[in-house]
């Protein structure tokens, strides 16, 4: 009877061990076509083919983080526009951000983006884990500075004494534009170009 109990045991562990591998076979084989799929849908082109981001893409391709510096070095929009925390709050914030363009760029119909309160709250979509991921020095720096360090040294101490408790101190209350110089410009000369394609469309002003 033992020797019985012990077989049933034995053929248990081989079942569960089994079960556990098939498991993390197809987890892993499930894995792959997401990250594949998460990696297409984050590429500087996809975020790009809607036409509300073509004033983005236009001035990002002017900045530092895009291209224009003398290491050629490309930041994607996900490395500012996505925390670097977990997959979790990762995929969350994708999804979330997705869906709220994909419905104003073909539910609403919009012609582009309002600047203006975006600009307000922009902190709110741009994340400090990824400038912090580049910019690896810059909080040690910052922490070790001292009256005869430079400037920005010194106010960036003030900003990470602060930025956990204070959500003015974060990287994009100081840096309006860095990633998109001149995009208020854009966007209006845009509009202004659309205004004067409909007057010409309509025979002009009478």
């Amino acid at each position: 009877m033992r020797s019985f109990l012990a077989q049933i045991r034995a053929v248990r562990r081989r079942v569960i061990f089994s079960l556990l591998v098939a498991g993390v076979g197809v987890g892993l084989l499930s894995a792959l076509p997401a990250t594949e799929v998460m990696h297409a849908l984050s590429s500087n082109e996809f975020c790009a083919s809607c036409h509300t981001m073509k004033p983005m893409a236009e001035t990002f391709k002017l900045s530092v983080h895009g291209g224009n510096n003398s290491q050629g070095f490309v930041a994607e929009c996900v490395d500012c526009h996505l925390p670097e925390s977990n997959i979790v709050e990762e995929l969350y914030v994708k999804g979330t951000s997705g869906m709220r363009h994909m419905w104003g760029e073909y539910v609403l119909g919009m012609e582009q983006l309002d600047y203006q309160s975006l600009h307000k709250t922009r902190a709110d979509y741009v994340f400090d884990s990824g400038c912090e991921s580049c910019h690896k020095a810059l909080e040690q720096r910052a922490m070790n500075a001292t009256e005869s360090s430079p400037v920005s040294d010194q106010t960036h101490h003030l900003v990470f004494a602060n930025k956990e408790t204070n959500p003015d101190f974060q990287c994009a209350s100081c840096h309006y534009d860095i990633a998109h110089p001149d995009l208020k410009r854009n966007m209006r000369l845009k509009r202004e170009n659309r205004l004067q394609e409909m007057v010409q469309l309509t025979g002009g002003i009478k």
